[in-house]
């Protein structure tokens, strides 16, 4: 079952569209801004996300453009009062799947979701469970984590996209930023590298941003948490 983010801060809107998508046989779970979907997404990511241009924290095609650079794959619809020609371009550019102007058809959007969805299964994940600290690659791999490589992705996980400092995630390690050693870091993140690479079939999606710490360049699944 295809797992939805639905963003938009019309409460009656929102639980409408909600109830028609169940109905479908879709996942849905409503957020009213911006910062509720980065906190839902760091933790569970989606396999789609319906997100409303207009809200109280700003652009929802700010978001679009937040999630393409942190390299999500998830498809994204958005929706618009605008049906300015332009502002179609922007978003498809920027990174939408598709761009649907108010007042929505709900059989249309349905009939796209459900399209996405099928075309999105075939769309592999990275999914960490942090109970039992495996990690699961995008090709069906299962590595088995020590409880500090675990906590190590998943602070990475709860900012996807942005870079993490080496202060914040020592403090996720447990660790004091000012008696640990900063080597001791670098070596946990090569023999992660190491542990998930060994096969040749796929590369850690943890990029090292020079000066600041690590950025996590590729959706995340948190499970078991």
């Amino acid at each position: 079952m295809a797992q939805l983010i639905l963003l938009d801060d019309e409460g009656e809107f929102r639980e409408e569209v909600a109830e028609f998508l169940s109905e479908q046989g879709l996942d849905v779970t409503e957020v009213g801004c911006i910062q509720e979907f980065r906190e839902l997404y760091a933790r569970q990511g989606c396999d789609i996300a319906i997100i409303d241009r207009n809200l109280p924290d700003g652009d929802g095609m700010s978001l679009v453009t937040e999630l393409r650079q942190g390299g999500a794959r998830c498809g994204i619809v958005l929706f618009t009062a605008r049906d300015a020609s332009q502002d179609r371009i922007a978003g498809y550019t920027l990174g939408a799947d598709h761009y649907l102007t108010k007042p929505i058809r709900l059989d249309e959007l349905g009939a796209i979701l459900n399209s996405l969805a099928r075309r999105l299964q075939a769309t592999p994940k990275w999914e960490l469970n942090a109970a039992n600290w495996n990690l699961r690659t995008p090709q069906g791999d299962t590595h088995r984590l020590t409880g500090l490589e675990s906590a190590f992705l998943s602070a990475l996980a709860e900012r996807p996209g942005k870079a993490v400092s080496r202060r914040d995630i020592v403090q996720a390690l447990g660790k004091n930023f000012h008696t640990y050693d900063p080597r001791n870091l670098d070596a946990l993140v090569m023999r992660l590298r190491q542990k998930v690479e060994g096969s040749g079939q796929t590369s850690l999606p943890v990029k090292t941003v020079h000066g600041v710490g690590y950025l996590l360049a590729a959706p995340l699944s948190l499970v078991g948490s």
